[in-house]
């Protein structure tokens, strides 16, 4: 059973404005980013300067503050990020979040004691995903924003430390699955580039006005107790790149909630007028997905906006009150005058002026509790003062405020030094990983489908990637050692998977395909099986196979985000291959969006964009979709250009055995593509 706590309530800061307005809210924790290696990369984001003054600010008033450096990294950046980890510690940052694998592992070499927060791009999404992230050395895992409670509950009942999303904009895509904008635009939302894309219309059913991929905002304000009860850790509002005044608004919201505020209709109210697409969600979380959820930002969502903000900037404009302060004043003839204050474990003294006689009448206690009261525009509450003054003396007003305002900056400099981490930095420099010494021609690796297609292609390739239901139907005639077995891209019942699995395990296959940390987790509890790492792990430096391996993957499938010459580049300490054919996947969505338009009955099978571009989306049991690339990735022409490739990968899709082995045949001779095709990001890269 979870025990009960009081989650914190995380705050989204894109400026310094930003963090006073989530601190004076109420916010218990800010996150925010640097210049570099932020998602969010089109915020204002911080400078050096910035960073280290919005530490001193959250740790005065006892509020956390973690960087974002989720952002997937390239070799070339390595020892760069490892600067910015120094700085962040240097800062007295109180975290890092993470996406990159093997960001992490250059984050741990350079301060050993960094908590590190594994991102929402990451991909975890059931309980052995996120045993799986905290064996990778994570404290902290946000989960996928498409869960529901049961399930959100079920990853806190680990024990591992989680973070939820509960307001802000909501992605088509699974976080950390979503290549539209690096295919359509170079503009890679794993670099933090996004351009969404998806905001602009889409249909089932052509070039009608329709918007196919764009969800409403989510906001989970109304089951904060709910969420609460399950054990989350974290109540995390999305919002780097919005104003100030959401950031009051949510951060009020959400606090007044986690507060046990039941009337919230007010705040969402606010909330919705400062910013929404249509109204909000909560379908995810509820289980009740469909044509609901989907919405775009209109014009009189725009307009809402400036009734409200007035209002809002009014909500932080003032202080926030969090600490209590008492004081000791003493004033002895002869002597310097002294000024005690303390508040809890901290206390200090300030020394002033010796006292003078007095001329017409002696300091009292009322004139000193006059001068040491005016804390108006501090953070302070006054406890309470105490006097101890001879007769006969006295001490100008000025001086009093003097030691006042001495001692309220000393108060902030020893709160702000008890509440920054100190850590171990390490002059650490990133090493070169060794790299296999791949020379020869790449395998063929195919990955289909459709059974016949898997049979004619074991003929032919080194290996033969199915997922479950078309491997548990495969019969003896065929090589079970030619066979990995991929996994569902979202894995909805954990237990159930693990059940097949072993099962084709039974059955003698013991090659199977990890895309995420969840499948690295259901992977790890089969046990004593070869894992092979599949494009969705997202890697894009040799420190990341190096960790994968470490973590006990037999070889890899980079990233198809890295250009070709990035690739031959990467020091594989395992076999390294790349995504040679096929229609790249653009987006995995637990919420489809033909069905939301068309119902499954009308099925036209693609989303066409406003160009004319048709999307073809695949439909796995109705429990989630995935878009694919209008065209199709051809390198057949091109495969000595990937250095070091252990193997190339034939993304078939579920076409037929022929066209597929003439593709295959082609490949084995190096033949050139015909008609139309695609060289994907290998040659033009990405932001």
């Amino acid at each position: 059973m979870n025990k009960k706590v009081m989650p914190e309530v995380l705050a989204p800061a894109g400026s310094l404005e930003s963090v006073y307005s989530a601190v004076r809210c109420g916010a218990d924790g800010v996150y925010a980013g640097g210049k570099l290696f932020s998602a969010r990369a089109n915020a204002v984001n911080f400078s050096d300067e910035e960073l280290e003054a919005a530490v001193k600010y959250c740790h005065l008033h006892g509020v956390k503050i973690y960087r974002a450096m989720n952002t997937v990294i390239f070799d070339s950046e390595a020892e760069e990020f490892c600067n910015e980890v120094k700085k962040s510690a240097e800062a007295g940052i109180d975290g890092l979040i993470i996406q990159d694998l093997g960001g992490a592992y250059l984050a741990a070499a350079t301060v050993p004691g960094m908590p590190l927060h594994g991102s929402t791009q990451m991909t975890v999404h059931t309980p052995l995903g996120a045993k799986a992230a905290e064996g990778a050395g994570f404290c902290r895992i946000v989960p996928a924003r498409e869960l529901s409670l049961p399930e959100i509950k079920k990853i806190c009942d680990t024990g591992v430390e989680t973070e939820v999303f509960v307001h802000g904009a909501q992605c088509m895509c699974l976080s950390g699955q979503c290549y539209m904008s690096a295919l359509i635009g170079s503009r890679s939302a794993n670099r933090g580039q996004c351009a969404q894309a998806c905001r602009l219309p889409f249909s089932a059913f052509g070039k009608d006005e329709y918007y196919a991929l764009s969800l409403k905002d989510m906001s989970l304000v109304s089951h904060i107790g709910e969420l609460t009860d399950a054990g989350c850790a974290s109540f995390k509002i999305e919002g780097r790149m919005k104003r100030p005044e959401y950031v009051a608004a949510a951060v009020t919201a959400v606090r007044r909630a986690a507060d046990g505020e039941t009337d919230i209709s007010e705040d969402t109210a606010r909330l919705e007028a400062v910013f929404s697409r249509s109204g909000f969600t909560d379908g995810y979380l509820t289980g009740k997905t469909g044509k609901e959820m989907f919405g775009h930002r209109r014009k009189e969502d725009v307009v809402s906006a400036d009734k409200v903000l007035p209002e809002l900037a009014a909500m932080y404009k003032d202080e926030r009150k969090s600490g209590h302060i008492s004081f000791e004043f003493a004033l002895e003839a002869g002597k310097p005058s002294s000024l005690r204050f303390f508040s809890g474990d901290i206390r200090g003294e300030i020394c002033g002026m010796v006292p003078e006689a007095a001329r017409s009448r002696s300091l009292s206690p009322d004139d000193v509790t006059r001068q040491l009261s005016k804390l108006g525009g501090t953070r302070y509450v006054l406890d309470g003062i105490k006097c101890s003054i001879d007769e006969g003396i006295t001490l100008p007003a000025s001086e009093i405020n003097r030691l006042r305002r001495e001692a309220v900056s000393e108060f902030d400099r020893l709160t702000v030094e008890r509440n920054t981490p100190r850590y171990d930095i390490r002059d650490f420099t990133p090493e070169t990983v060794v790299s296999r010494n791949d020379k020869g021609e790449p395998a063929i690796r195919v990955m289909s489908s459709n059974v016949d297609t898997v049979r004619m292609a074991a003929e032919y390739a080194e290996m033969v990637i199915a997922p479950v239901n078309i491997c548990k139907g495969l019969s003896d005639d065929i090589s079970k050692e030619k066979i990995a077995v991929s996994l569902p891209d979202i894995v909805t019942d954990e237990e159930g998977l693990l059940r097949e699995l072993s099962e084709l395990k039974a059955m003698g296959f013991s090659d199977f395909v990890c895309g995420n940390f969840t499948h690295l987790g259901v992977l790890k509890g089969l046990g004593n099986v070869r894992i092979h790492g599949g494009t969705g792990l997202n890697v894009t430096n040799s420190y990341a196979i190096k960790r994968f391996a470490e973590l006990g993957l037999c070889d890899m499938t980079a990233s198809f985000e890295l250009k070709a010459a990035q690739f031959s580049a990467l020091g594989k300490a395992i076999p390294t291959g790349f995504y040679a054919y096929g229609r790249l996947p653009l987006m995995i969505t637990r919420n489809c969006p033909i069905r939301a338009q068309a119902g499954c009955k009308g099925c036209t099978g693609s989303v066409t964009d406003r160009t004319g571009r048709k999307f073809p989306v695949e439909c796995d049991s109705k429990k989630y979709a995935r878009i694919r690339n209008c065209d199709i990735l051809e390198t057949s022409d091109r495969l000595s250009e990937f250095r070091g490739a252990a193997f190339a990968l034939l993304d078939m899709g579920d076409m037929p055995p022929k066209q597929a082995e003439e593709v295959i045949k082609r490949y084995l001779r190096r033949g050139s593509p015909e008609g139309k095709f695609t060289r994907g990001l290998y040659y033009r890269g990405i932001v």
